[in-house]
C-alpha cells in the first residue's frame, strides 16, 4: 500500500513539475517575443540595424524582426536576405510581405514566372489589406498588365475608402490616355463600390471633358446597373462648368423620376410642391448665418407649399436661392405671388434672372417686396440676347449701400412661372416618335406624341433611347436621336431627305 501510495505522489510532483516547464517555457517564449516587439517598435530610433539584432537575439524566430533584418543586409548579402525572407514567411505563413518582396527581386532577375506566382499568393493571402493589393497591382501595371492591375487596385479600394487618395489621382492619369481609357469600361458597366467616389473625383479634376463623357457613356451601357442619379448630378455639374448647357440640361432631365417630370417647366417646381434637391437645373438653397429657408404651407397657397424665407438680424447682402435654367433667346414675362410678413428691411428682396458667364449681367428684375401685405401677383419682364447660353433665376437682397441689405422678418412665394411673350402660330408636326419626348407648352413641359402640332420656338425634347422626325410646312424633315434638345424653327432646319 505505501509502495502504491509513493507511486502515485512521484507521479504527481511529475506533472507539476512537467506543468511547471510550460509554463515558463510559455512565459519564456512571451517574454521574449514581447522584448522583441519592443525593439522592433524602437526600430526608428538610432541604429536600426542593431535594433533588429537585438529583437532577435531575445527570440530569433521572430518574423518581423526577420523581415527586418533581411531588409538591412540586401545589399551585401542579397542571398542571405532572401533567406531571411523565406524563414520570415515560414514563422508567419499569413504575411504577404516577404513573398511580395521576394517577388520583386525574382522580376528583377528576370524570373517572371517565379515573380508572377509569388505576387499571386501572397495578394490572395491578405486580400483585404489595401496596401498588399496596391502593391500588387502596381506590379502588374509595371510588368504591362494593365487588367490585371486594375483588379489588384479595385481590391484596395473595395477594403478601403482611405486608399482612394493613393489611387485616384493615379487612375485619372490612366483614364487621360486614350489607349488605356477602355480598360474602364468593365469596371463601369458593372461597378465595383468605389466607382461612384471615383467619378466624381474625375468630374472635379479631369483636364479634357472627354475623358469624363467617355466613362458617362460606359455607364449609360450598363443594362444591369443604371445610372444614379448621384452620378448624373456629377457629371451635369462638370458640364456647367465647361458651358456645355443643353447637354448639362438633358443629362440632368432624364435622371427625374415621373413625379418630378410633372413640375419640369422654364421655371423647375415652379410651386414648390416638391423638395429641392440642390443639384442640376433644380432650385438651390445655399445655407447660410442668420436665414432659415424651407418648404412650408400657410393659408392662401396654391398648392400644398411655398418657399419661406425667415430673416432674423441679417446684416450682409443676401443672394443665396436660385435656380440654373435653360432659355432661347427673347422676350419672357416672369410672375409669381409673394406675402410679406413683416419683412423690416431698407432695401428688401427681389427676383432678379442673370446672364452668365462670364460675368453675371442682369436681364429683367422684379420690383422689392419688404414691408407687409397680404398674398398678392407680382411679374417682370426679361430679355434674353441670343449670345446669352446660360442664366438663371435668384432671390437677392436689394440695395447699394451696406445697411440696404439689413433684414429681419419673413416673406412667402409661390406660384412663380416664366413664358415667352410672344404666341407663334403652328410651323411643324411631330410625325414620327419613338420612345418618350417632350414639349414645352407655355411655362411647363407636357409629353409629346405622334401628330402634335409644334410652334415656332416650341422646345422639343427627345429624352435617352428615343427618337423624333419633325415634318415643317414646307416639307422639310428634321430627325432628332436620343438626348437631344431643339427649339423649333423653319429657318433653322437641315432636311434628312
Amino acid at each position: 500500500m505505501a509502495q502504491r501510495w509513493g507511486h502515485e505522489a512521484l507521479m504527481l510532483i511529475l506533472r507539476r513539475i512537467l506543468l511547471i516547464i510550460v509554463v515558463v517555457f510559455s512565459a519564456w517564449r512571451m517574454l521574449s517575443f514581447g522584448i522583441s516587439e519592443y525593439y522592433l517598435g524602437r526600430a526608428s530610433e538610432g541604429d536600426v540595424s542593431a535594433v533588429v539584432d537585438r529583437a532577435l537575439a531575445w527570440n530569433r524566430r521572430h518574423p518581423d524582426a526577420l523581415y527586418r533584418k533581411s531588409q538591412t543586409v540586401e545589399e551585401e548579402d542579397p542571398i542571405g536576405s532572401s533567406n531571411l525572407l523565406k524563414r520570415s514567411f515560414a514563422e508567419n505563413p499569413s504575411s504577404s510581405y516577404p513573398l511580395l518582396v521576394l517577388a520583386d527581386r525574382a522580376k528583377n532577375t528576370g524570373d517572371r514566372d517565379q515573380a508572377d506566382a509569388l505576387i499571386e499568393i501572397g495578394a490572395e493571402l491578405m486580400p483585404a489589406n489595401p496596401p498588399i493589393q496596391i502593391f500588387a497591382g502596381n506590379y502588374w501595371a509595371r510588368v504591362g498588365n494593365v487588367g490585371a492591375a486594375m483588379t489588384y487596385w479595385s481590391q484596395a479600394l473595395a477594403a478601403s475608402r482611405e486608399a482612394s487618395g493613393k489611387l485616384f489621382p493615379f487612375l485619372l492619369e490612366l483614364a487621360e490616355e486614350p489607349p488605356i481609357l477602355g480598360f474602364f469600361r468593365s469596371l463601369a458597366e458593372s461597378p465595383p463600390s468605389w466607382w461612384e467616389y471615383f467619378f466624381r473625383y474625375t468630374t472635379r479634376h479631369a483636364r479634357d471633358l472627354e475623358t469624363v463623357r467617355t466613362l458617362y457613356t460606359f455607364r449609360r451601357a450598363a443594362e444591369d446597373t443604371p445610372l444614379t442619379r448621384e452620378e448624373r448630378n456629377h457629371y451635369t455639374r462638370r458640364l456647367m462648368r465647361e458651358g456645355k448647357i443643353t447637354e448639362a440640361y438633358s443629362v440632368w432631365m432624364n435622371g427625374l423620376d415621373e413625379g418630378e417630370l410633372a413640375y419640369l417647366g422654364m421655371i423647375n417646381n415652379p410651386s414648390f410642391e416638391i423638395e429641392p434637391t440642390n443639384t442640376g437645373f433644380d432650385w438651390h438653397f445655399n445655407k447660410t448665418d442668420r436665414v432659415t429657408v424651407a418648404t412650408a404651407t400657410t393659408a392662401g397657397v396654391e398648392g400644398r407649399k411655398a418657399l419661406y424665407l425667415v430673416f432674423k438680424r441679417r446684416e450682409k447682402p443676401y443672394r443665396h436661392v436660385y435656380q440654373p435654367l435653360l432659355l432661347d433667346a427673347g422676350t419672357y414675362r416672369v410672375a409669381g405671388k409673394v406675402y410679406v410678413d413683416s419683412l423690416d428691411s431698407p432695401g428688401g428682396l427681389k427676383w432678379v434672372v442673370l446672364c452668365w458667364p462670364p460675368m453675371p449681367k442682369a436681364l429683367g428684375e422684379s420690383e422689392r417686396f419688404l414691408g407687409l401685405s397680404k398674398w398678392r401677383e407680382f411679374s417682370f419682364q426679361v430679355r434674353v440676347p441670343k449670345d446669352c447660353t446660360a442664366q438663371e433665376i435668384r432671390l437677392v437682397s436689394a440695395g447699394t449701400y451696406e445697411f440696404e441689405h439689413k433684414m429681419t422678418g419673413s416673406v412667402w412665394f409661390d406660384a412663380m412661372s416664366m413664358r415667352k411673350v410672344s404666341t407663334p402660330r403652328a410651323v411643324a408636326t411631330l410625325s414620327q416618335l419613338e420612345g418618350r419626348a417632350l414639349v414645352s407648352r407655355g411655362d411647363r413641359y407636357v409629353r409629346a406624341h405622334e401628330g402634335i402640332k409644334l410652334k415656332q420656338g416650341t422646345r422639343l425634347i427627345v429624352m435617352e433611347n428615343g427618337r423624333a422626325v419633325i415634318r415643317y410646312e414646307d416639307g422639310c424633315v428634321q430627325e432628332l436621336l436620343s438626348d437631344k434638345i431643339l427649339t423649333v424653327d423653319p429657318a433653322a432646319c437641315v432636311s434628312a431627305r
